[in-house]
């Protein structure tokens, strides 16, 4: 049986309009705009080196537009970039919908965990990087389009198949109070995968 997908995500005309217009008005230059989405419905879903790698991004490349999404819990993990322009907080503002909209219409990159609004972009050519915990590249993003998948180093429990709504079962790391599988992702490895997703940015906006 042929292997074909075509998962996709239908937003109106007016959804539309809408994402490319904030695109607008926080585009700055030709920078890019890479919506980082930043947890998912279950406890092993955050990574945690959000700012570390915030930081580097601006001071490298001044003109780029970092879009934060989530629910009204991400909000926590949005602190200390209110002041910073460049950095759009949205969590808990955009519905799901809109969300998805802005990344599949009007972002140059997405990142995130193992979440809807990853699989939602899953095949479109959109450069994406995903921090995999309770997931395998072989059983998620092996036929994802132009995605890199981020996988822990020296955790022997992921990938574990199985969706934790807390720590009773699921490995924690002391020092920054995440899943071991998202704390063994180092800010190297997603510079990295960011900066060559920059290097493959796509630069038209799907309409």
């Amino acid at each position: 049986v042929p292997f074909e997908i075509h998962t996709k995500f239908y937003a109106s005309d007016s959804e539309i309009t809408w994402a490319l217009r904030v695109r607008k008005k926080f585009f700055n230059g030709d920078g890019g705009v890479l919506l980082w989405v930043l947890s998912g419905s279950s406890a092993h879903k955050a990574w945690p080196y959000l700012d570390q790698v915030i930081a580097r991004l601006l001071i490298q490349h001044p003109a780029m537009t970092i879009v934060l999404a989530g629910d009204d819990m991400s909000q926590l993990l949005e602190a200390g970039w209110e002041k910073e322009p460049r950095v759009v907080l949205t969590c808990g503002k955009w519905s799901i919908r809109q969300t998805l909209t802005f990344a599949c219409h009007a972002s140059d990159i997405v990142v995130g965990p193992e979440t809807g609004v990853l699989n939602a972009v899953a095949m479109l050519p959109i450069p994406k990087i995903i921090t995999l915990s309770h997931s395998s590249v072989e059983n998620l993003t092996r036929d994802w389009v132009n995605t890199i998948s981020l996988v822990s180093e020296g955790c022997a429990c992921q990938p574990c198949h199985c969706l934790h709504n807390g720590f009773d079962r699921c490995s924690r790391d002391e020092t920054t109070g995440v899943a071991e599988c998202q704390a063994k992702i180092s800010v190297d490895a997603m510079h990295e995968a960011i900066m060559a997703c920059l290097s493959s940015q796509r630069r038209v906006i799907n309409g």
